[in-house]
């Protein structure tokens, strides 16, 4: 056989078998991939809703990420199954109009997770939301309280900003400012409900406000952020008021 035409074949054998194996072990690690995916949304939805593990005060680990807390994973599907209820809503043809520039996956429905108290009362909502950073796109996952007045917590899913700058945005030290954010500014119509501030002196949680502390050096990422804030929040707020009784009615028949 031409030695030019074994090498080709040979070539070809491999990139088969190569292949064939990648898909194979593509398949047997899928299932542990989609767990490890509910495991770390999971995760982001107990932190922005702040419930954290036992004895942790996100304070003292402000370099810290969702990640990096000892989370039980049986302890998080307890309160998953006791405090979390996920309820799917329809759009209307405006509210889907209105979501076109919020969101990068749209269907027929909107996800928002009814959070619960300890006794089973609703608490808050929580739903994710999308924007723009320096270099992509800006995920998070929020938890507002019942009242829509106040944020309860954020907790960033996806970036990729400037690691040591714009990618500071998923440390504890920065998310810590959003408990307790006050957003009262978007029932009255303000331009800019929330705001970002050089230096903040108390958190949100001491003396509520709406300014966040922004990032040294990070100026662009934290203005996605803002934007996206204040792009999203204002129609989740919004829509949560039109569905609110609707809400209420699906929490209380689930008891």
């Amino acid at each position: 056989m031409n030695k030019g035409l074994y090498t080709v074949y040979f070539m070809v054998a491999v990139s088969i078998v190569f292949f064939a194996a990648l898909s194979v072990m593509n398949e047997l690690t899928r299932p542990q991939i989609r767990e490890n995916q509910e495991v770390q949304r999971l995760q982001s939805i107990l932190y922005a809703a702040d419930i954290l593990p036992e004895g942790i005060k996100e304070i003292d680990w402000p370099a810290a990420t969702t990640n990096d807390f000892p989370w039980d994973r049986e302890w998080m599907r307890r309160i998953k199954e006791t405090r979390f209820r996920e309820i799917r809503l329809p759009l209307d043809f405006i509210e889907k109009k209105s979501l076109d520039d919020r969101m990068t996956e749209l269907g027929d429905t909107l996800n928002i997770i009814a959070v619960l108290d300890e006794e089973g009362r609703l608490e808050g909502y929580g739903f994710p939301i999308h924007g723009k950073g320096l270099w992509g796109t800006i995920s998070a996952f929020v938890v507002l309280d019942r009242n829509l007045q106040a944020m309860i917590g954020i907790d960033f899913t996806e970036q990729m900003e400037t690691p040591g700058l714009g990618a500071r945005i998923t440390e504890n030290g920065f998310k810590y400012f959003f408990r307790g954010l006050d957003l009262s500014g978007f029932t009255k119509s303000m331009n800019y409900p929330i705001q970002m501030v050089r230096e903040k002196r108390a958190s949100n949680r001491e003396i509520s406000t709406r300014e966040i502390q922004s990032i040294t050096g990070a100026t662009q990422t934290c203005n996605g952020v803002l934007s996206m804030l204040n792009t999203n929040l204002d129609f989740y707020i919004r829509f949560i008021e039109a569905h609110e009784q609707e809400i209420e009615t699906i929490v209380l028949g689930a008891h």
